[in-house]
């Protein structure tokens, strides 16, 4: 039975194809959001997004927008589950994913306050800002649980 010591262990690099993934990821977001919204400027049926979320009583055509913005959310977030949960994955990217989630929490939360203190919160932006809190929330703790599992697994991944 070989032991490795924490300076011994042999380190695999994440190909190329995989931090282009992992990019996409944290930029997903963002890419969300932008798309809502110039979609919302450019495409007729989709300028429903672009109402006032504070208006009363809902637009029933803003029902099926969001449920598109959902549905691409949660493939995002599926998406976001298995790289950091990969052991492939590499400690550093796990960090870095850790704080760029939480960053664009506050990012978008921020954006989210300024929205509503002048009262122009449009649909487009709700279901972006939700998908980075719960990154945000799941990000650290799959990455910590992810991080601290890897010495008891293979040696794949360790860097």
């Amino acid at each position: 039975m070989s032991e490795f010591l924490p300076g011994t262990q042999p380190t695999t690099r994440m190909s190329s194809g995989r931090k282009t993934a992992i990019l996409g990821l944290w930029m997903f977001p963002y890419l969300l959001a932008a798309g809502a919204y110039f979609g919302g400027l450019v495409y007729e049926p989709a300028k429903i997004l672009r109402e006032q979320v504070l208006v009363w009583p809902i637009p029933q055509a803003v029902y099926g927008w969001l449920l598109l913005l959902v549905l691409l959310s949660a493939v995002w977030l599926v998406g976001e589950f298995f790289s950091v949960t990969s052991r492939e994955t590499i400690v550093g990217t796990l960090q870095w994913d850790a704080v760029i989630s939480s960053l664009t929490a506050i990012i978008f939360t921020g954006w989210g306050g300024w929205f509503v203190g002048t009262e122009t919160l449009e649909w487009w932006f709700i279901v972006p800002w939700g998908a980075a809190i719960i990154d945000a929330l799941t990000a650290a703790w799959l990455s910590i649980n992810n991080a601290a599992q890897k010495p008891f697994m293979s040696s794949k991944g360790t860097n």
